[in-house]
């Protein structure tokens, strides 16, 4: 059984060698190391942003179904 399993294995790492690297290093992006992108916040929160943890929405802006004359 021995043997088999180590036919198994080089063949595996034939066709599939792995590579022993971390998951996540210096150059990973940004959201996979969980790092906050401040650009991103900034436009999504808007005015609100260090103000509020809610971020900013205008006001809706309701237009009348019948038509202006």
């Amino acid at each position: 059984m021995d043997c088999l399993n180590q036919k198994l294995r080089r063949e595996v790492d034939r066709v599939n060698p792995s590579i022993n690297l971390p998951p996540v290093d210096a150059r990973s992006p940004d959201l996979k190391v969980g790092i906050v992108n401040i650009p991103g916040v900034q436009q999504q929160y808007g005015r609100n942003f260090g103000v509020s943890v809610a971020p900013y929405r205008p006001p809706p802006v309701f237009s009348s179904p019948i038509g202006h004359r």
